[in-house]
Order: structure tokens, then C-alpha cells, then sequence
């Protein structure tokens, strides 16, 4: 019996030991991180995001007949950014805009 409590009260601090140890906090260390500030050199262009983002997976044709305000444009931009368009911050902004200006 007590072998059996010995045994249970080891495999209890190991399974505690490895729990506390993957729920651990940061390392310290910072990962890098790369940064691209759109600066006056460089200008966003919403018809060339749409071109080339949007139509990887939709045709022009079917942006085209859609018609929405900045809201519903953004709301939509969002969306597909979590399905995996490949659009930071910025060019989230940009192209909501020129979406909502071009097709109201």
C-alpha cells in the first residue's frame, strides 16, 4: 500500500512539474520584429491592392458589383484577412477607403 501511495505521489509532482514548466512565462528573450513605415518615398495604392491581393481569390468582376459603405468594406477586409489576405494595418486603410469611395 504504501508503495502504491509512493508511486501515486511521484507521478502527481511529475505531471505538476511538467504542467508548471509548460505554462512558464517568457524566456526573457524579445523575438525581432520588422517593421515598414509607409513614409512620404512610399504611397499605398488601393487599385493596385485590389489588382493584386483581392483578385488572387475573387474576380474583379464580382468586387465590382459589390456595393458598400466604409463600414461594410471594412467589416469585409477583416473578414478576409482572417481567411489569409495578406494585408498589414495600413493597407487595410488604404484599401477600405478605396473600396468605399470606388464602389459606395
Amino acid at each position: 500500500m504504501i508503495r502504491r501511495t509512493t508511486f501515486t505521489i511521484v507521478i502527481l509532482t511529475l505531471l505538476v512539474s511538467v504542467f508548471i514548466s509548460a505554462c512558464g512565462g517568457s524566456t526573457g528573450e524579445v523575438s525581432p520584429t520588422t517593421e515598414v513605415n509607409a513614409g512620404p518615398e512610399t504611397t499605398l495604392d488601393g487599385k493596385a491592392l485590389l489588382e493584386q491581393r483581392c483578385t488572387a481569390c475573387h474576380t474583379l468582376e464580382r468586387i465590382e458589383r459589390a456595393s458598400k459603405s466604409a463600414a461594410g468594406w471594412g467589416l469585409n477586409v477583416r473578414e478576409m484577412v482572417g481567411k489569409g489576405a495578406e494585408l498589414n494595418a495600413s493597407e487595410q486603410e488604404v484599401l477600405i477607403e478605396y473600396l468605399s469611395i470606388t464602389y459606395p
